[in-house]
């Protein structure tokens, strides 16, 4: 047996369980909704500023959730791939247990952390920083920060794989050719971890764009986004086409945002191993 067919066979449970549950049912949607309506559910989306605004609150919310925890994230990957620590087993600890409670209780843990009287306003009046509350909860702001804590574990475990994998000899040679920490970071260490980076920010974008409950629960009913919007027009307006095409524009803008990412820097990540032999 040659090794593309074992690769062909092991792939082929997974690839089947995909068909099934997953392409076949949308795409069965996407021609019962066509079949219904024609195209007048994606016209009316393009052709209203309510559902743009949307959008583009959706794709910023992400991208600035993806920034931040690319910020927050990579010092502490970094620091995980280099240490011999006994900390590196308690930050890994850390970092795996937001796995084990639900997004919901997170988000109602930072509900009781952002109100108006919840636990961060006490302090900073407390401290006399602020007279009022600050309003927080129920804002995009809210949102963002129950983002980055929901998924910057994901970007942490992107980056730490390949920091690993880089060689601790390529830095010390750099030092030893007269490079300083920075310029060692700029041009050594960052350009090795950009495979790394690319693949978590995908991870991470793509997750923050489908979220509902975070942005359910910490935007309130004021603050929308593509995935609320889906679940509103079901349940409130009975309106299948709509949420048919909210879906599928959403899964377009991913699909578009991931292929731009892959075609701009598929040359980029095999020189650096990240390619498809890698």
């Amino acid at each position: 047996m040659t090794k593309r067919k074992r690769a062909f066979l092991l792939a082929l449970p997974a690839s089947l369980a995909l068909l099934v549950f997953f392409i076949i049912p949308m795409i069965f949607i996407l021609v019962k909704t066509l079949f219904t309506n024609g195209f007048s559910d994606f016209s009316n989306f393009f052709t209203d500023s309510f559902y743009l605004n949307i959008l583009w609150t959706t794709v910023r919310v992400s991208l600035v959730s993806t920034l931040i925890s690319l910020l927050l994230g990579y010092p502490t990957a970094y620091y995980m791939a280099r240490t011999h620590s006994k900390l590196k087993n308690v930050m890994m600890v850390v970092i795996l247990f937001p796995f084990l409670v639900s997004a919901v209780v997170r988000s109602y843990g930072w509900m009781v952390i952002l109100g108006s009287n919840g636990l961060l306003n006490q302090l900073l009046q407390a401290l006399g920083l602020i007279s009022q509350p600050l309003k927080i909860l129920n804002t995009e702001t809210a949102v963002i920060i129950g983002m980055i804590h929901l998924l910057i574990p994901y970007m942490i475990l992107s980056l730490v794989g390949i920091l690993q994998s880089i060689d601790p000899n390529v830095e010390y040679a750099a030092y030893s050719l007269g490079a300083n920490p920075v310029k060692t970071f700029t041009k050594v260490i960052f350009p090795l971890s950009l495979p790394g980076i690319i693949s978590g920010c995908v991870l991470v974008f793509t997750m923050s764009m489908t979220s509902y409950v975070t942005p359910k629960l910490l935007g309130g009913s004021k603050f929308r986004m593509m995935a609320t919007m889906v679940v509103q027009e079901i349940n409130v307006n009975f309106d299948w086409g709509a949420a048919s095409a909210i879906s599928y524009i959403l899964l377009a803008v991913i699909l578009v945002v991931q292929v731009v990412v892959v075609l701009s820097t598929s040359g980029y990540m095999k020189r650096m191993g990240g390619g498809k032999n890698a």
